[in-house]
Parts: C-alpha cells; structure tokens; sequence
C-alpha cells in the first residue's frame, strides 16, 4: 500500500471512528477490473506508520482495534492501565491495538506515552500524516473510541466511552475466532469463484474451437 493510500485511511480514522469495508467487486465483473481493485491491507498500513513509543505491531494480527484518545481526555487516561493489561494478554495471538492519539503535536503525546506507561503502539497525526489532523484529539464519537476491522479493513464493531472501549477490546478472543472464521469462508469463496470461472472459461474455449470446425 502507498503512503499516500495510508494517510488517507488512517484520517478517515480519525475523522469518522472507523474505516470503509474493502470493496467487493461484483461477480460478473472482468478480470481486468478485477485486477485493479486494490483490497485494503491493515498489516501494510500499520507497518508504514511512525510510531510514538518504543513497541510496535510486530505479527499480521486478524483484528485490529484502533483506540482513539487524547493526553486531556480523563477517561482516555482512566483506561490506560486497562488497554496496557489487554494489550499484554493479545499480543501476537491474533489481536492489536493501536493507539490514535489526537494530540496537538508528537512530543506532547510522547510525554503523555511515557507520563502513563503506555505500552501500546501509538501514532499521532503528525506520524501518519497531514490528513489526519484535521480533527485533533478526536472525532465523531468523542474519546475514547474503539473501532474494530479485520485485517482486510472490514468493520467488525465499534464503541464510544470508557466502560464500553475495554469491554470491547476484551472479547478479543471472540472476535479474533470471528475473523479467522470469515477470513476462511472468503478464501473458500474465492477458490470456488476462481474454479468456476476456469471452467466456464474452458467451456469457451471448447465451443469456440466447435464453431470453428
């Protein structure tokens, strides 16, 4: 994924709370359309971005949790020592977080990362780039905030507060069952796709090699 396509994505983040559904593409569609639909790819997106702290996302996780939160929210404080034990508890099990702090600046974050013993990847909108300040410290649904999506960016769940955010960042375990679930029913469906266009291609061929005796 480019870097432009990642600042993009991470602002519609921090504007919206949550990140458009990777596009389908119709089933009668051609393969030349096919081929240029570019599916979104959570692991290449994290992996470009800069980080504030010292951790970083080190394994393709299924789901990925983005927290929204700010160093002059109370409640994005009150949570922190709970988002560090989740973080600990999932790490490199097939579950993320990744902090979208809403700062004015990075060192503030920094400081703030470091005041509270953050132990989750964060980025700032100076780290991942211009689009995504244009609402700092936050956007539609105040913080903190949790959107949850699959590693191909579809939208798991999504919640607003500080009951609700560590009580959805706590299924973990669930969802994470849920995304490897309808992570394989796609592959199977593609598989299925890709055989039957094989086959209604050989089908073609056939009848084109009959028309032509």
């Amino acid at each position: 994924m480019t870097m432009k396509a990642f600042m993009i994505l991470f602002g519609s983040l921090f504007c919206l709370g949550t990140l458009l559904p990777a596009q389908d593409v119709a089933e009668d569609a051609t393969e030349e359309v096919t081929e240029q639909v570019e599916t979104v790819s959570i692991p290449d997106m994290v992996k470009e971005a800069k980080y504030v702290t010292k951790v970083k996302p080190k394994k393709k996780a299924y789901v990925y949790y983005f927290l929204r939160s700010h160093s002059r929210c109370g409640f994005c404080r009150k949570i922190v020592p709970q988002m560090n034990e989740l973080y600990k508890e999932m790490k490199n099990k097939g579950a993320e977080v990744i902090m979208l702090n809403g700062d004015p600046d990075t060192e503030k974050a920094a400081a703030w990362a470091k005041e509270m013993d953050i132990t989750i990847p964060m980025v700032t909108p100076e780290s991942c780039g211009p689009i995504a300040a244009v609402v700092p410290g936050g956007g539609s649904g105040g913080s903190p905030n949790v959107t949850a999506v699959m590693a191909d960016g579809t939208r798991l769940d999504g919640v607003s507060g500080a009951s609700k955010c560590p009580e959805l960042v706590g299924s973990w375990k669930d969802m994470v069952k849920e995304a490897k679930k309808a992570e394989a029913e796609k592959k199977a469906e593609a598989k299925k796709a890709k055989k039957a266009k094989a086959k209604k291609k050989k089908k073609k061929s056939v009848k084109d090699d009959s028309d032509e005796l």
